[in-house]
């Protein structure tokens, strides 16, 4: 518990050291994260087991907090006030044979935009070219009575603003998901927009990004 405080106080005066390269440096050097090329944004706090970022640009005041394992790569980019975490307590002895991964992985030219809540008490991902856009989404990767809790975004996907993903619910590549929706279950489809509480295929076949179907 001391050695926690202590990296967190750490932490926060690594965070408002002037520059983004000295930012990188201490968090290199006094934490032992892996970062190359990558720039920090002010007053964001990374107190986490192991990071590996490469290439990737993450805005200010954000916050990846807990035990858990973090990999952000090329051309990943995240906006300003998102909070990464994971509970301290997923690492109690009681809760040992519940296989938490805690992992966080954003591949490459993937985006958050600002002031979202990502849990990783289990996984995390989001797969290269897909956005979480707008604000305020929650991705939830454990809950009561949950064991199917991991959290995938496929490839090419774009996710509204104030989106819930609940645990172990996924969706599949060049996927649209409309404002406020509330994402159940898995969804395998390709090419759709999901929508509604709880969201639902409401249209197949469809390009979002060039708004043309298929």
């Amino acid at each position: 518990m001391k050695n926690r405080k202590l990296r967190m106080i750490l932490a926060y005066f690594i965070s408002v050291v002037p520059t983004s390269q000295a930012r990188c440096f201490l968090y290199k050097t006094m934490f032992g994260y892996e970062i190359s090329q990558s720039k920090i944004g002010w007053k964001t706090i990374i107190v986490v087991d192991n990071a590996t970022l490469t290439k990737c640009h993450i805005g200010r005041r954000n916050s990846f907090v807990g035990p858990m394992g973090i990999m952000i790569k090329e051309d990943a980019s995240i906006g300003s006030m998102n909070s990464f975490s994971c509970g301290w307590w997923a690492t109690e002895k009681q809760y040992e044979n519940r296989n938490y991964e805690r992992s966080l992985l954003l591949e490459k030219n993937s985006l958050i935009t600002s002031d979202h809540y990502v849990d990783v008490v289990g996984s995390f991902t989001l797969a290269k070219e897909s956005w979480i856009a707008g604000k305020g989404s929650q991705f939830w990767t454990h809950g009561a009575g949950v064991s199917d809790r991991n959290i995938v975004i496929g490839e090419n996907c774009y996710v509204g603003s104030a989106v819930r993903f609940a645990p172990g619910s996924s969706i599949g590549h060049n996927t649209l998901v409309g404002l406020g929706s509330i994402i159940t279950k898995k969804f395998t489809s390709v090419n759709v927009i999901i929508a509604g509480q709880p969201a639902k295929v409401i249209r197949e076949n469809y390009n979002w990004k060039t708004q043309d179907n298929i």
